[in-house]
């Protein structure tokens, strides 16, 4: 029992004075009157409920009426004028120009107000609280039919590639009706990242959705004039794939907000329990597991029938037509070093193509190189970074054979696979010709690397000193060919001539066996 209730159950019940009952609760006489008086009144007006709300009610304490000795009325308003030009930046979409309360105390301070920067605080914050409030927008579900529409979006990865910490791009599809997920990984949130993720979307689900929603994002929009018109990618990919499209406004997230969920989603269930991986196709191996296991109900109970909603979904989804071609084309020359520079990254080519024109296509992954038949010359995976050289040791054997000193100087060299570094440190430093006798037959004939590493073990266990790389073509042979049945194209005219032969041989050598055997039964 409070105070308050303890006073009115002595007046009421008890019937004791007011001085006794001040007596007893230990409070002045004229709070006890106050209280009592508070009581009468409140029965007086509302005979039913007027004991209950005076009971409830909150005591309210008159705060001191001294004017402030700070926070004067010259700095309030300095205050203000500083807070109405933040108002007025905000609006200029200049929000990151705006000052902030430390930036005010400077100010302040600099023209000799001596307040503190808690007492600014405290005001801004007051002012900030009296402020009328923005009226709340209503928002309309929408309801999607399946294979209507589709929404895209980037989200930010960072994970560590074999080792090294990259920052990546995944490019992220949800489906609105079923909510299925889909996402790819790439270096560049750039045009031909752009096209090869729809293109493999489209590949994956088998089918084209009649609508893609996107944001303002500089791969699918251009403003030309404030208005807004469709990338030259993206007109490619719609007028190939048949789909049309549609714009959010700006700063209107929620106009497509499954997308918007789905890559914190996405992005949360794959890449928290795991962000190393050993290379760019293990992480996407392990992002498509994951959006397999989110597609299908397997991440929370309450996604129970999502498998049918899915399917549903890809049932009602336009025909595919094939896959689009996602890449660049350019024209290089080659230069001295047998190689070609591409946005400022070197790519070796064979060293008989140096000083002529070759063209490249330009994946967001990979670059492949054409010679002037059209022939493919070289295929390497695409550097990110800047001046770099990406080099290639078979574009260079012919040379490397007239120079083996300098060979384990070369860039080429250390750019080699590690097991054939091992293969040259371990049997052929001595012979730098012969090892690179060894490149050519793996180059020539498709050898895999490891197929290499195995046959070094095969020799190693007959107990050989020394190591040729007819050795190692002799060992790979045995690791690699295949016992396949003599075919007739093979027979040639003597081949048939001796098989006639060897069966009339066959069949005389029958009779004269069967002779002797009945011969020697008439002896019995």
């Amino acid at each position: 029992m409070d105070k308050k209730q303890q006073i009115l159950h002595y007046y009421r019940v008890d019937r004791l004075s007011l001085r006794e009952i001040s007596r007893r609760v230990s409070l002045d006489r004229k709070t006890v009157r106050r209280i009592v008086r508070g009581y009468e009144e409140a029965v007086a007006q509302d005979p039913e409920t007027g004991v209950e709300e005076y009971l409830s009610m909150v005591p309210r304490y008159r705060g001191s009426s001294r004017p402030p000795r700070v926070l004067t009325d010259a700095v309030i308003k300095e205050i203000d004028r500083w807070l109405k030009e933040n108002d007025r930046r905000s609006r200029n979409g200049m929000r990151k120009q705006c000052l902030k309360k430390k930036d005010i105390h400077r100010e302040l301070a600099s023209k000799g107000f001596k307040v503190s920067y808690p007492t600014i605080c405290r005001y801004i914050r007051r002012k900030q609280e009296n402020k009328p409030a923005r009226p709340t927008d209503v928002y309309l579900r929408i309801r999607h039919a399946p294979g209507e529409e589709c929404q895209f979006d980037w989200g930010e990865v960072k994970l560590f590639i074999a080792g090294k910490q990259e920052s990546l791009m995944m490019a992220v599809f949800a489906f609105p009706f079923s909510k299925g997920r889909f996402a790819y990984l790439f270096h560049r949130q750039d045009t031909l990242a752009f096209m090869e993720a729809h293109r493999n979307f489209f590949r994956d689900v088998e089918g084209v959705p009649r609508t893609m929603v996107y944001d303002n994002m500089r791969v699918a929009v251009v403003f030309d004039n404030k208005e807004k018109r469709p990338t030259e990618a993206l007109m490619r990919l719609s007028t190939f794939y048949r789909f049309g499209f549609r714009y959010c406004n700006a700063r209107a997230g929620w106009e497509k907000g499954d997308v918007e969920r789905s890559v914190d989603y996405v992005r949360g269930r794959a890449f928290t329990v795991r962000v190393d991986f050993g290379s760019m196709e293990e992480a996407q191996q392990w992002l498509t597991k994951t959006c397999m296991v989110i597609n299908g109900g397997q991440c929370s109970p309450l996604a129970t029938g999502r498998d049918d909603r899915i399917a549903e979904e890809m049932d009602a989804l336009g025909t595919c037509p094939g896959e689009f071609g996602c890449f660049e084309m350019a024209e290089y020359k080659v230069d001295k070093q047998a190689t070609i520079c591409v946005r400022n990254n070197h790519y070796s080519v064979p060293e008989e193509l140096a000083g002529e024109s070759v063209v490249a296509r330009i994946y967001s992954e990979k670059i492949v190189v054409y010679n002037r038949d059209h022939q493919k010359v070289a295929t390497h995976q695409r550097s990110y970074g800047h001046r770099e050289w990406v080099i290639d040791i078979n574009h260079y054997i012919a040379t490397l054979m007239k120079k083996t000193a300098v060979m384990e100087y070369s860039e080429a060299f250390h750019q080699m696979p590690m097991s054939m570094q091992v293969i040259y440190n371990r049997y052929f430093m001595k012979n730098g010709k012969e090892f690179l006798g060894l490149v050519r037959y793996v180059r020539d004939n498709g050898v895999a690397y490891e197929t290499v590493l195995e046959a070094a073990d095969i020799l190693r266990q007959r107990g050989l000193k020394e190591f040729t790389a007819d050795h190692f073509k002799v060992a790979i042979h045995a690791l690699t060919a295949v016992d396949e049945p003599f075919r007739d194209d093979q027979k040639s005219d003597a081949f048939i001539e001796i098989e006639a032969g060897s069966e009339d041989i066959l069949s005389q050598l029958e009779n004269a066996m069967d002779k002797g055997l009945t011969a020697s039964k008439t002896n019995q």
